[in-house]
């Protein structure tokens, strides 16, 4: 058709990288018919209402067809991404021959972190881009609307399970620091003797001990109190009379919580009466033995996340609830704000909507003397969760470090180094943060080793921690050799190792030599062998072999090389000249500096 876009023939995924991207690529044939461009600006000016993201700006010298395609890799990365997957920006495009109806053929190149879900969101592009670009947008939102919701619902499976790793992922692309999924879920940033681990935000520095330790409640609070600094004061207990008992030994209002569990697991707060302890203590029950009860502090709960020492962000939990508006009730107000885009996510992941007037909100409203029949004032929150956490309804806002009291700051890091933790949590409560909780009120609640960070709004938070915990080189110096396959197996081997300098170790399908040493078996392929070789912390330098073949099949193990170059000189104009000239067209862009600096 002479105004669509239409995908061509079979689209072929590697695990390796070329073309400059970053991750592992797909790479297949897109047509454009000869009056396709006409509907450029009609396309530009609808995707914002099916994308989340800001559209891409567009160079100067950029030809409309070339405008087109990279709006329709931009559609495609963007789903993604919305859907939780980490795929990094960029792509590609390259017309390579006219087609039957002057229909123009480009070979297009996207990034991946799942096959299966870039076949998905590639199908999306194309459906999205075509549609906006003959009609009007108000003409079939409706229809793309829900379209994109099923996209999204097939894109679910492949999403990250951990939103840490998600952001961690996307920093590092923004970083230019190679990354890698090391063995699931940890992450490996850098190469060689610069690289770190990463499982969420857990490192490779965080201590199994202070780790164990904040993961009980109980044991924390312990720890802190016998510091003087203000954990909870509380009871585990065995049984609902047993927690009754606790309650009315502390004094209400009380929480009822799981002592090992994470993320308002099993948590239920403000409790003011002995039948809602029985019911919350089977509630935690269910999320783990452990359960214990703890005096209600009163005030908003404050996240102070800490790296290395020092406070990187503070955000103030919300809990879940509505905004009055002076003409409708409580019970239209939560049907609205279900109809969100960040509740709508939340459901498509849980499969219930975080947000509803079930039995835990109308017994919010009912002690708080409402009913989901009243019409708050405007502006008047209600609140419908006993807890702050995102993954009951709840929300997150920012909170300006010059907007914290400078105790409150050394608090949290004293809690932190208490633990000798490198990364934690401290979920502070208290009324007023910009007071000092040596004046007020205050609790620490929890001490998370492994903070959740939700930050996809601050992505300068996730710049800073991966470029603290990598340093100021992310890279070993590195250089592809590209090989013969019988030359790997020769005596020609021992003599390339022989003449490198001793700090410098060599890959290939027959194995590993670090400092001239062989330190290992064989393995499947030259590209296995680079990976190998770039995990170990004992390389200072590496000269990396592959074949051909190999590269022409699996791509590049790496992003950056400071030198890819061949030991074979085949005669231009060769059959194996022009393999070698198409395999060097596909890695250009990936040879240059191989120096991360923590300023750029």
């Amino acid at each position: 058709m002479a105004d669509t876009i239409q995908l061509a023939g079979t689209w072929q995924a590697i695990e390796g990288m070329r073309f400059g991207l970053q991750q592992a690529s797909v790479m297949g044939t897109v047509k454009l018919g000869s009056a396709a461009t006409r509907g450029l600006a009609l396309l530009e000016g609808a995707l914002q209402a099916f994308v989340a993201e800001p559209l891409p700006p567009r160079r100067p010298d950029e030809r409309d067809d070339i405008r087109l395609l990279s709006l329709f890799a931009f559609v495609y990365a963007a789903v993604q991404r919305e859907a939780r997957i980490a795929v990094g920006s960029g792509g590609r495009v390259q017309a390579v021959r006219a087609a039957t109806g002057h229909a123009v053929a480009y070979s297009v190149c996207l990034p991946i972190a799942s096959a299966d879900a870039g076949r998905v969101a590639v199908e999306w592009a194309c459906r999205l881009c075509n549609a906006l670009l003959v009609a009007p947008v108000n003409q079939q939102a409706a229809e793309l609307a829900k379209r994109r919701d099923e996209v999204l619902h097939l894109l679910q499976p492949f999403s990250s399970a951990r939103v840490n790793t998600y952001n961690i992922t996307l920093a590092a692309f923004r970083l230019g620091i190679p990354v890698m999924l090391f063995d699931p879920p940890v992450l490996l940033l850098g190469t060689g003797r610069y690289s770190r681990w990463m499982e969420s935000s857990l490192t490779d520095a965080t201590p199994a001990i202070g780790a164990r330790m904040a993961r009980h409640k109980n044991e924390t609070s312990r720890v802190l109190r016998a510091a003087g600094l203000p954990g909870g004061v509380h009871q585990m207990v065995t049984s609902a009379d047993h927690a009754v008992q606790a309650a009315a030994q502390l004094g209400y209002p009380v929480v009822v919580k799981p002592s090992d569990q994470e993320r308002g697991a099993g948590v239920s707060a403000d409790l003011m009466t002995e039948q809602s302890v029985r019911s919350a203590w089977e509630l935690a029950r269910q999320a783990s033995p452990n359960v214990l009860v703890e005096k209600f502090a009163p005030g908003a709960t404050h996240r102070l996340t800490v790296f290395q020492g020092q406070v990187i962000r503070v955000s103030r939990r919300i809990a879940g609830g509505v905004t009055g508006d002076g003409v409708r009730t409580i019970a239209a107000l939560v049907v609205e704000a279900q109809q969100t885009e960040s509740q709508r996510r939340a459901q498509r992941r849980q499969g219930v909507p975080r947000l509803a007037l079930d039995d835990e909100a109308l017994g919010v409203l009912a002690q708080d003397g409402r009913a989901a029949s009243d019409i708050p004032a405007a502006g008047m929150f209600v609140r419908l969760r006993r807890r702050h956490n995102i993954n009951a309804g709840g929300s997150n806002e920012s909170v300006k470090l010059d907007g914290v009291h400078p105790d409150n700051l050394q608090l949290a890091r004293d809690a932190a180094r208490l633990l000798r933790l490198d990364f934690a949590g401290i979920d502070l409560i208290m009324g007023d943060i910009s007071r000092s909780w040596l004046e007020t009120e205050a609790l620490i609640c929890e001490v998370n080793a492994q903070p959740q960070m939700a930050a996809s709004s601050e992505p300068e938070v996730w710049d800073r921690v991966l470029r603290e915990l990598v340093g100021p080189c992310a890279r070993i110096p590195a250089r592809l050799l590209i090989v013969r396959d019988d030359r790997v197996h020769s005596h020609a081997l021992a003599e390339l190792i022989a003449r490198e300098e001793p700090d410098v170790s060599v890959s290939c399908g027959a194995g590993l030599w670090v400092a001239k040493r062989r330190a290992s078996m064989p393995f499947e392929s030259g590209f296995k062998a680079a990976q190998a070789l770039l995990r170990r912390t004992d390389v200072n330098s590496a000269v990396c072999l592959m074949t051909l073949d190999e590269l022409e099949r699996e791509g590049l193990p790496m992003d950056r090389w400071d030198r890819i170059e061949s030991d074979e000189k085949p005669a231009p104009g060769s059959k194996e000249g022009s393999r070698l000239q198409a395999v060097m067209a596909t890695l250009r862009a990936h040879i240059g500096s191989a120096r991360y600096e923590s300023g750029s």
